[in-house]
């Protein structure tokens, strides 16, 4: 049995990740044989090199030369944070019994202000030289001067997130926007569309 992995959001420079690709589903449970307890993979990364690296909720990891099962073995221990967690975000809906289980994960959904909000950058200028149209999410919006006297630019205000934000980037969500040739990119390189 898999289960259903969340994107690997890190701030880890792009040229580390040439090659890399985010996994969308994984074992259940993982281990190595020195670790005293079972994990929840909360996220899988296969880089160009073959190895394989599964994040866990409680935020550890493994790399290479893991154990991993649908079911831990009777008497063994299962991490609770990990458990828990990925319970609790819905990536298995069967947690203990008798209680509901929260856990909502940063970074996932989109963010409430526009990751274009404020930049110099991200956004085309319309006539008149008053509004923008943002590049991340497509709305248009007013433009302003801001910085203050030792660092002054021109640059899009802070704006609701728009109806057409552009995907996130597998590894950085829509942390690190900018502009390559006209389109939206993430600074790692990986395009996005809108």
């Amino acid at each position: 049995m898999t289960v259903a992995l969340l994107p690997p959001v890190t701030g880890t420079p792009g040229q580390f990740l040439v090659g890399a690709e985010a996994l969308l589903e994984g074992p259940r449970f993982v281990r190595t044989r020195a670790m005293t307890r079972w994990h929840r993979p909360r996220t899988g990364v296969r880089y160009g090199d073959g190895r394989l690296v599964y994040s866990f909720w409680c935020t550890g990891h493994v790399q290479g030369g893991f154990l991993s099962c649908d079911t831990p073995p009777a008497g063994d221990l299962v991490c609770g944070m990990c458990d828990g967690k990925s319970v609790g975000a819905g990536q298995e809906t069967n947690g203990p019994a008798g209680r509901e289980l929260v856990f909502s994960p940063r970074d996932i959904n989109p963010p409430k202000n526009c990751p274009a909000s404020r930049s110099s950058s991200l956004y085309e200028g319309l006539p008149g030289g008053r509004v923008g149209r943002c590049l991340a999410c497509g709305d248009v919006q007013p433009l302003r001067a801001m910085g203050g006297p030792y660092n002054p630019r021109y640059a899009i205000v802070q704006h609701p997130t728009g109806q057409a934000l552009v995907e996130p980037c597998p590894f950085h969500r829509w942390r690190q926007l900018t502009v390559r040739n006209g389109r939206v990119v993430c600074a790692c390189g990986r395009e996005t569309t809108s």
